[in-house]
């Protein structure tokens, strides 16, 4: 996984697990942000939490890099 700095154009290449442990608080604020989002639409669908956290895993780089408010984004898994 490579990491982009907004900033300074830094880079960083880890791992998944790495990515995880390392931005959790960051994966948390943009999951919250996307829970909100799905849960407003008018089409509102889902079953438990767990779907709408499977579909935020799913497509993390776009929902990270969207959702999230941090200086790091996902530029290639």
């Amino acid at each position: 996984m490579i990491l982009k700095n907004r900033r300074t154009r830094e880079t960083l290449e880890m791992e998944y697990s790495e990515f995880r442990k390392k931005f959790a608080k960051e994966i948390q604020i943009a999951f919250e942000s996307f829970r909100k989002t799905e849960l407003n639409k008018p089409f509102y669908n889902y079953k438990d939490d767990n779907s709408i956290e499977f579909n935020f895993y799913f497509q993390i780089r776009y929902n990270f890099n969207n959702f999230g408010n941090s200086v790091w984004y996902i530029e290639e898994i």
